[in-house]
């Protein structure tokens, strides 16, 4: 089955519309090369352990202003679910205490 667009005088199949713009860029995505397969070869592995030791970079650190600014955000969110669970907990009690058992 095969899907055909038409564009003016010429008609496009939409596979070949697609696969006409795409470029190779040379990133691997998964490296298929796994031990036990069939088309198995050692030397890629060495060659790919060499490049990634050569394109690992520092990670980034946040500067010191924006961990104060993480912190203080994170403080500010326990506090206020710590002020909801406990206004819950007091009308728990008083709703116990006042309805309940009464």
């Amino acid at each position: 089955m095969s899907f055909v667009t038409s564009l003016g005088n010429s008609t496009v199949t939409r596979r070949a519309k697609y696969e006409s713009v795409w470029e190779d860029d040379g990133r691997t995505i998964v490296n298929m090369n796994v031990e036990g397969m069939p088309d198995y070869r050692r030397e890629l592995d060495v060659q790919a352990s060499v490049r990634a030791q050569e394109q690992k970079r520092r990670p980034e650190m946040p500067s010191t202003r924006e961990t104060w600014m993480i912190m203080l955000a994170s403080m500010k969110w326990a506090f206020i679910y710590s002020m909801g669970f406990a206004l819950f907990l007091v009308l728990f009690v008083l709703f116990c205490t006042k309805v309940w058992f009464a």
